[in-house]
């Protein structure tokens, strides 16, 4: 059967300032947990494997009555998170889902921070066609400082909402960057991606949010930067 594929960018940069690098002796485990219609199906601490540049590379995932999942993450002490994520919808209802990483940090970064975050998702429709869509009132992303969202411009693609009618050309937008000063981090770092999958749907996300110190010790006034969308549609 033909299949449709949508592909959906965005990116978040945040600056500040503050302090040297943080440094860490070790590195303490990371964890991502999904939620299906507001229940915990999987609440994972994965082992960690050296990748070989100074971070730890996490896979994982299952299937959870008719959904599955996995994903594919390297967390590294400065502190960064990226990686890749997958779900599959077997099911014959739409679904919510909620991911989350969270990476334990230490030494705390006091004062202002400096963040970069990023996010890519893309969908492939069966025939029928389906429906990608950021929950009511909650950013399909959020960057998390000790487990709160950050809020303001990192707040991404709020109101998201890819419809597929059938099969047919691809249906696309793009979102620019930001710039924004980030608060002290004490304890964790995270990422938090929530939305609704019709069913027969797929879809994979790439991740990234990085957390260093500012540079200098100077606090820097807000950036709220350059925003552009675009959609295209051929067929």
């Amino acid at each position: 059967m033909p299949s449709v594929n949508v592909r959906v960018a965005v990116a978040a940069v945040v600056v500040v300032g503050c302090g040297a690098p943080a440094v860490q002796a070790g590195f303490p485990p990371l964890e991502v947990q999904w939620s299906l219609d507001g229940s915990v199906v999987l609440d994972d601490l994965p082992f960690g494997v050296p990748n070989g540049t100074g971070g730890f590379r996490y896979d994982g995932g299952g299937t959870f009555g008719a959904v599955s999942m996995s994903y594919s993450l390297v967390g590294t002490p400065d502190p960064r998170i990226s990686g890749s994520f997958a779900l599959q919808n077997f099911s014959l209802a739409t679904v919510e889902v909620v991911l989350q990483v969270t990476l334990p940090i230490s030494p705390a970064l006091l004062d202002s921070t400096s963040l970069t975050g990023s996010v890519a998702v893309g969908m492939t429709a069966d025939d029928d066609g389906g429906t990608l869509a950021a929950l009511a009132g909650i950013p399909f992303w959020q960057g998390l400082l000790d487990g709160i969202p950050v809020g303001g411009a990192t707040d991404l693609l709020i109101g998201l909402n890819i419809m597929i009618a059938g099969p047919g050309s691809p249906d696309g937008a793009e979102e620019g960057f930001f710039q924004v000063v980030g608060p002290s981090v004490l304890e964790t770092i995270g990422i938090r991606i929530s939305f609704s999958l019709t069913p027969g749907e797929q879809v994979s996300f790439t991740s990234v949010f990085d957390v260093v110190p500012g540079p200098g010790g100077l606090a820097v006034v807000l950036f709220a930067a350059v925003l552009t969308r675009r959609r295209r549609r051929s067929g």
